[in-house]
């Protein structure tokens, strides 16, 4: 049971619990009880608490806390689950001797977050609603968000912050990417006769070149002002089978990295593919790019409060990673991220840095008071 109010104590005791996505890492934890002990924390804060999810090992967080009425409603977001690191165990705390950090995994990605969003939250005495929005399987597959999101489809957001870590930037865009397997047929022969067989991994080959310029085409393509341009690459290969014969078959998984308002990727990479006769194109997962109006309320509010609680201009920034304000924003809900200051997301030595905690803490507050206000 969590029992502090402190922002720092809180985060500090998220990050004590196991959360491991059970998708990354063989005996994960998951997100039950990480889950449950926010649910308990808002539960007798006043929220309105249901974890929900069709895998009831891995649920997600949605909290309500009412306003009085007329105005807008405000999701907060985040995700529960951690990546696994060499030897930990999965997350873990452990005090800095300054007292300026807590070190562990998740602190940074996203447990100083949640932690800034449940402390701004619970004190909000405002018109709209704050919805409390924390999803499981962020880091694998973001079945979380989506059912997170098929809840409030009844009961939209009037707008959405994104609790990821940005060092207190604010970002209002981030690539999309679309994963696919394309695979290459041939057909096997002796390898002393090539010629009486098709070799496929040659064939594989062709498609490479011309993924190899189909790269240097998207470098080569107007930049986006936060995002660059979009990307390509070879992600893996498989085919052959021994050294003696013509490979029958190869399979290439390709990463496409794509920008706002890019054509539909799939039909571009077909296109580009098609001289190398592939056998088949297979989709994978694709997710959207994400770009905010910078003139959106939710967006002039978020600006204006970094400003505020920071003495200094509000840094406006765009990230290659995705997110889940992808899946946010692809609802019709204006979105962007700000969370905490820190480093070391995935990587073994994470961390989270106290003062940004409680600064990111007065941004959300006033984020909180100025978006939900009456219409």
């Amino acid at each position: 049971m969590i029992r502090t109010d402190d922002v720092v104590e809180l985060t500090r005791a998220l990050v004590a619990i196991d959360a491991v996505n059970p998708a990354l890492v063989d005996g994960g934890a998951g997100e039950r009880e990480i889950a449950e002990a926010i649910g308990h924390w808002l539960g007798g804060r006043g929220f309105d608490v249901r974890l929900v999810g069709a895998d009831p090992a891995r649920p997600s967080v949605l909290a309500r806390r009412r306003g009085a009425g007329g105005g807008r409603t405000l999701l907060l977001a985040g995700h529960l689950d951690t990546v696994g690191g060499a030897g930990d165990g999965g997350r873990r705390a452990d005090a800095a001797p300054d007292g300026d950090r807590v070190v562990g995994r998740g602190a940074y990605d996203m447990a100083g977050g949640l932690a800034a969003a449940m402390v701004a939250a619970a004190g909000a005495d405002v018109a709209g609603d704050v919805v409390l929005g924390f999803a499981a399987d962020e880091e694998f597959g973001s079945a979380g968000m989506e059912e997170l999101l098929a809840e409030l489809d009844a009961a939209r957001p009037d707008g959405a912050v994104v609790l990821e870590p940005t060092d207190l930037d604010v970002t209002l865009a981030h690539r999309g990417f679309a994963w696919y397997r394309v695979e290459y047929e041939g057909s096997a022969a002796h390898g002393s006769q090539p010629e009486l067989g098709v070799d496929a991994i040659d064939r594989a080959l062709d498609g490479m070149v011309a993924l190899r310029g189909f790269g240097a085409e998207l470098a080569a393509r107007p930049r986006h002002p936060l995002l660059g341009t979009g990307s390509v690459r070879v992600a893996t290969i498989e085919g052959g089978t021994d050294a003696a014969t013509v490979a029958d078959r190869c399979v290439l998984v390709v990463e496409r990295r794509t920008l706002p308002g890019e054509p539909d990727p799939a039909a571009e990479l077909a296109s580009m593919l098609a001289p190398s006769r592939p056998a088949r194109i297979v989709p994978l997962v694709a997710r959207p790019a994400m770009e905010a109006d910078p003139g959106a309320p939710i967006a002039r509010v978020v600006l204006d409060a970094v400003e505020r609680a920071t003495g200094a201009p509000a840094v406006r920034r765009g990230d290659p990673w995705w997110t889940d304000a992808g899946l946010i924003a692809e609802r019709g809900v204006p979105v962007v991220l700000v969370g905490p200051a820190g480093g070391g997301a995935h990587a073994d030595e994470e961390w989270v840095a106290t003062d940004s905690l409680r600064t990111l803490v007065a941004v959300l507050r006033t984020v909180i008071d100025g978006f939900c206000a009456p219409r």
